[in-house]
């Protein structure tokens, strides 16, 4: 399976996060974007034989711009892990300047929700998809 490497909200319909894993979430300093590096499964195949799910999967960064009113409530209580239930947008509207068309999104995990209005997305494909039994990539710690 190939894909292509940059997917932008002009794929929303398109796109699907359910069971994607959020390895971490980045605030940058000047917090005008939200960075979640996740496993995005791009497809779930049936092995007839076992009647268990593969899954065409790759890491990527999801992006999204331009940022404002970000509300989290995530409680990881008695467990570890974050999956991704589904991102839904709504409600576009205009910026304050009128100069960017903005959505309402939610991030609905198994832990809680993360919401916020942002400009746009982008979601950069780190590899080409692997067919793998697990939907969780191992992540090697970042020691800096």
């Amino acid at each position: 399976m190939i894909v292509k490497e940059i997917l932008t909200d002009q794929e929303f319909e398109s796109m699907s996060w359910h069971d994607s894993c959020i390895h971490s979430i980045f605030f940058p300093y000047k917090i005008d974007r939200l960075i979640l590096d996740i496993d995005y499964l791009f497809e779930w195949q049936l092995d007839k034989e076992t009647n268990l799910y593969n899954f065409w999967i790759s890491p990527c960064t999801l992006t999204f711009l331009h940022i404002s009113d970000l509300k989290m409530t995530i409680d990881f209580k008695n467990t570890v892990g974050l999956y991704i239930l589904d991102i839904t947008r709504s409600n576009p509207h205009f910026s304050p300047n009128g100069k960017m068309e903005m959505w309402s999104y939610i991030i609905e995990t198994d832990k809680g929700e993360i919401s916020f209005e942002a400009g746009q997305y982008r979601q950069i494909v780190k590899a080409q998809p692997i067919l793998s039994a697990s939907q969780v990539l191992p992540r090697e710690p970042d020691n800096t």
